[in-house]
C-alpha cells in the first residue's frame, strides 16, 4: 500500500511538472504572437510614412526640373531610389531601398543653396517643408520599430524563453533600420574660397 501511495505522489509530482512546464510553453508563446505582431503593426507605420515621401517625391522633383535642368544626376538618382523601394519583394530589401533614398535625397537639398530662385518658388518651399516634416515621422516611426524589434529580440533570447521560442519557431530577426555608412564620414569644410 505505501508504495502505491509513493507511486502516485510521483506521479502526482511529474503532471504538475508537465502542467507548470505547458502552462510556461503557452505564456511565452502568447507572448511572442504578441510581440512579433508589434513588429509587424510598427514596420506598417513606417511603411505608411516613407509612402508619404515616396507621394510627395515626384511632385518636388517636378517643381525643381522647371529651374533645374543642369542637375538631371540627382533626379535621376531619387527616381532610381524610389524605383527600388517601389519594387523591393521584402522587408531587407525595402529597407536597404530606403537607406539608398535618404543618401538620394541629402544632394536634392543643396541644390537650394546653388539656386536662389529655387528657394523662392513656393511650392517648392511647401514641398519641401513637407518631406522635411516627413522625414522626422519616418525617423521616429524607424526608431519605435527598432525599440520594438529590439524588445522581440531580447524576449526571444532570455531563458527560459529562447527555449521555448526555438520550439516554436520563432528565432532572433535582424530587421533593424541602421545608419548609413556613407553618412559617418564628416563632411569636409573648406574657407579658403
Amino acid at each position: 500500500m505505501k508504495s502505491l501511495w509513493v507511486g502516485l505522489g510521483i506521479l502526482g509530482v511529474i503532471i504538475l511538472i508537465l502542467l507548470f512546464g505547458f502552462g510556461s510553453y503557452v505564456s511565452t508563446k502568447n507572448t511572442l504572437v504578441q510581440k512579433n505582431e508589434a513588429i509587424n503593426q510598427a514596420y506598417s507605420q513606417v511603411n505608411v510614412v516613407q509612402q508619404r515621401r515616396l507621394d510627395l517625391i515626384p511632385n518636388l522633383v517636378a517643381s525643381v526640373k522647371g529651374y533645374v535642368n543642369e542637375e538631371s544626376t540627382v533626379l535621376t538618382n531619387i527616381a532610381n531610389a524610389r524605383a527600388a523601394i517601389t519594387s523591393a519583394p521584402d522587408r531587407a530589401s525595402s529597407i536597404a531601398a530606403n537607406s539608398k533614398l535618404d543618401v538620394a535625397l541629402g544632394p536634392f537639398f543643396r541644390l537650394q543653396e546653388q539656386y536662389p530662385n529655387l528657394k523662392g518658388n513656393e511650392q517648392f518651399t511647401r514641398l519641401t517643408d513637407e518631406l522635411a516634416g516627413t522625414e522626422n515621422r519616418i525617423a521616429v516611426e524607424r526608431s519605435r520599430y527598432n525599440r520594438t524589434l529590439e524588445e522581440y529580440n531580447v524576449y526571444v533570447r532570455q531563458f527560459p524563453n529562447s527555449i521555448w521560442a526555438n520550439f516554436a519557431g520563432f528565432h532572433y530577426r535582424d530587421e533593424y533600420f541602421k545608419g548609413n555608412p556613407e553618412n559617418s564620414a564628416a563632411p569636409k569644410v573648406d574657407f579658403s574660397k
